[in-house]
């Protein structure tokens, strides 16, 4: 039996990370009757967990004396002094998720500040939980088509749990088998929902459709997780479940016998040596290394977590790999109808619908979703205002239940003007990850047209404009391309079946492979993707026996 430095057997697969791509490669390992280890740090937010009541917000808002402590924070964590930007949906429970990374995996860049995570569950701890698939416009130039991620979908689906409706978004997604009835969408989307319904005809032929929003919420209990409750607490608590979490998958892999989870171990690299694979990691307790052994390793510690690991590995510092991210706007609208309306206390906090528009000129897709505002509190609206203090509360409290929030996320495409290099820090400390990425004008051009075709087509429904904010490049949180799939291709890339080219026993699972992103959110497909690559090394490894 072949033993690592820290005296850890050697098992058949070694996956780096725990989020969303990670549990999902490693289910179909363990399904095939293999050894697996997950290395990660794992970090986790038991600081507030116990502390917030599973009660609705409103309910909380007025009578919980203690509310101060997760709402802002114990240490004011959640009072930020600058503008809103990326992360702004981290609230003080959801904090742990971003802890460490500044120290431990650092961004020189100005002009791009990721969000990155070392928590248990990865950022998927903190996701919007919207759960589009990719169709095969989408994947057009990839080597896999709608058909290869197809039976993954579904597999991944009955895992996790998601709602959605057949409706004039089916076109865009498809039919997924056992999906859940929709979950139920708040008094505002009704209204816009309603409006949209009796224009339906003249919207389809402008390239507008709107429906409800796939979502890894549950709406009625399943697997051992609770119905959503419509507390409006989704981004405060987990409790019942409700929200997918990669967590709750992590749990289930726990129950085998034949899976290790190992945290507090910050993976720096591998090395490959015949038939296994050797991995490093630097304990955070002692700083101290820590070695493991497997016959194949999978890479799904994010796109520049695995990246960079890549890099180091194989010695590639000071070259440059690419880098794609959906262009994120938001835009306020509010929407007439609603004006002077009260609130329904009884909702969730994700999604409330989603709009697709196909622009009729070149048959541009774009898609967006829209949310409505309330429990991540006024005073972060306040402080957009340009009113005075006093004013301003009187106008956001009156606005807020007609206020919708709509979220665009473009498409994006690779180019010299995106790209990242691993450096070495010159002080001997953790390797420094330099990004740069600038879009071309043509891209901005496309992405202000789309926009403006949307918006005016949501006035047509009552929903006027604010503004339209630009949080910054990395404000999506969807980081790709780093380790581009092709059908052929140099060294830092992958083969079709994820294996990181010119290694023979490492596979990459995450948004790493995707070398271009859609106007979609690609949580989904990458879990598709690593449930297909987790099945694919599953069968060779368990076929070529021990």
């Amino acid at each position: 039996m072949t033993v690592g430095a820290a005296g850890s057997a050697a098992v058949d697969v070694i996956v780096v990370g725990s989020g969303a791509s990670a549990v999902h490669a490693a289910f179909p390992l363990i399904e095939a009757g293999l050894r697996v280890r997950m290395l990660d740090v794992g970090h986790r937010g038991d600081t507030y967990e116990e502390l917030v009541p599973d009660r609705a917000f409103l309910d909380v808002h007025r009578n919980d004396e203690n509310q101060w402590r997760y709402f802002l924070g114990e240490r004011l964590e959640g009072v930020s002094l600058g503008r809103t930007g990326i992360g702004a949906q981290l609230t003080p429970p959801r904090q742990h998720v971003s802890r460490d990374v500044e120290r431990l995996t650092p961004v020189a860049s100005d002009t791009f500040l990721p969000l990155e995570s070392l928590a248990v569950g990865g950022l998927a701890s903190a996701w919007g939980a919207g759960c589009p698939p990719f169709d095969d416009a989408d994947l057009a130039g990839m080597p896999l088509a709608h058909t290869d991620l197809e039976p993954h979908y579904t597999a991944v689906a009955e895992r996790i749990g998601i709602s959605g409706a057949d409706d004039d978004l089916l076109p865009f997604f498809g039919p997924l088998p056992g999906m859940l009835p929709a979950v139920r969408h708040d008094l505002n989307a009704q209204s816009i929902l309603d409006r949209y319904e009796s224009a339906r005809h003249r919207l389809h032929r402008a390239g507008f459709f709107l429906g409800q929003p796939r979502l890894a919420m549950v709406s009625r209990d399943y697997r051992g997780r609770r119905a959503t409750s419509y507390h409006d607490m989704d981004f405060w608590s987990d409790a019942g479940r409700s929200v997918y979490r990669p967590r709750w998958t992590l749990d289930e892999l726990a129950g085998f016998d034949r899976f290790e989870y190992r945290e507090g171990l910050l993976v720096e690299k591998f090395a490959e040596d015949g038939e296994v694979v050797h991995v490093t990691g630097r304990r955070l307790h002692d700083n101290g290394v820590e070695a493991h052994t497997a016959r194949a390793l999978i890479l799904a510690a994010g796109a520049l977590g695995s990246a960079r690991i890549a890099l180091r590995s194989m010695g590639a510092y000071d070259r440059a790999v690419p880098l794609v991210c959906n262009p994120h706007t938001y835009a306020p609208m509010i929407n007439l109808h609603r004006l002077g309306a009260s609130g329904d206390d009884a909702r969730h906090s994700q999604a409330q619908a989603c709009v697709v528009f196909r622009d009729p000129a070149d048959g541009h897709v774009t898609v967006g979703h829209v949310y409505s505002y309330r429990s991540l509190l006024a005073f972060k609206l306040l402080r957009e205002s340009p009113l005075a203090h006093r004013e301003g509360v009187r106008v956001v409290r009156e606005l807020m239940p007609s206020l919708a929030i709509l979220l665009l996320q473009h498409a994006d495409t690779p180019s010299r003007e995106k790209r990242c290099v691993l450096r070495r820090a010159p002080d001997g400390g953790p390797d420094v990850l330099e990004i740069h990425y600038a879009l071309a004008p043509e891209e901005r051009r496309r992405a202000d047209r789309a926009e403006r075709h949307i918006l005016r087509h949501f006035r047509s429904l009552g929903c006027y404009c604010i503004r339209r904010v630009r949080a910054g490049h990395a404000a999506s949180v969807h980081y790709a391309g780093t380790l581009p799939m092709t059908d052929r291709g140099t060294d830092l890339t992958t083969t079709p079946d994820g294996r990181l080219r010119p290694t023979r026993g490492v596979y990459v699972a995450d948004g790493s492979v995707f070398p271009h992103l859609p106007s979609k959110g690609l949580t989904f497909t990458m879990m598709a993707n690593a449930n297909r690559i987790g099945t694919r090394l599953g069968s060779a490894l368990a076929g070529r026996g021990p």
